[in-house]
C-alpha cells in the first residue's frame, strides 16, 4: 500500500501513516504581479532624445554605407551582409567631439575586430592612427 501525503508518494520504510520527513504542508506560491514602473518626465524626455539620436545616427550611417565601398579602412577586408553600427568608427570620438559627430570624413568603415582594437590600443591600427594625426593637423586640434 502506498502512503500518500500532500500529493507526494512516500516510499521510505520508516514512515508510518504520516511521513516523518514532511510534517508541514507544502506552500503554494503564486506569482506576484508588479505594476509597470513609471518613469519621470525627465527620464521620458531623455529616453526620447536618445531614441532620436540613434535614429539620426542610423540614417547617417546608411548614407555612408551607400556611398562607400564596403571594405575595412585598416585591413582591406570586405564587409559582408547588412550594415551594422559596429562597422562605423568615429575617428574623433563622438562623446568628446560632438561637433564632428555627423561629419562624413570623421567616419571610417572597419571590421568589428579592428573597431574593438582601436578602442583598446590605437597602436594596433596604424592606418587609423595616422589618419587621426592627419586630421588633427588639418583641423589644428
Amino acid at each position: 500500500m502506498k502512503k500518500v501525503l500532500l500529493n507526494r508518494e512516500c516510499n521510505h520504510p520508516t514512515c508510518g501513516d504520516i511521513c516523518r520527513r514532511q510534517k508541514k504542508p507544502k506552500k503554494i506560491y503564486t506569482l506576484k504581479r508588479s505594476p509597470i514602473r513609471k518613469r519621470s518626465k525627465k527620464m521620458q524626455q531623455s529616453l526620447g532624445e536618445q531614441k532620436l539620436a540613434q535614429q539620426k545616427d542610423w540614417d547617417f550611417f546608411l548614407e555612408i554605407w551607400e556611398e562607400r565601398e564596403h571594405i575595412c579602412f585598416e585591413s582591406g577586408v570586405p564587409l559582408y551582409g547588412e550594415p551594422l553600427t559596429l562597422y562605423f568608427h568615429h575617428v574623433f570620438e563622438k562623446e568628446l567631439y560632438e561637433e564632428y559627430r555627423y561629419c562624413k570624413w570623421n567616419i571610417v568603415l572597419v571590421t568589428w575586430a579592428v573597431h574593438d582594437n582601436t578602442h583598446r590600443l590605437s597602436d594596433l591600427c596604424p592606418k587609423i592612427k595616422a589618419y587621426r594625426e592627419q586630421l588633427t593637423k588639418k583641423l589644428k586640434l
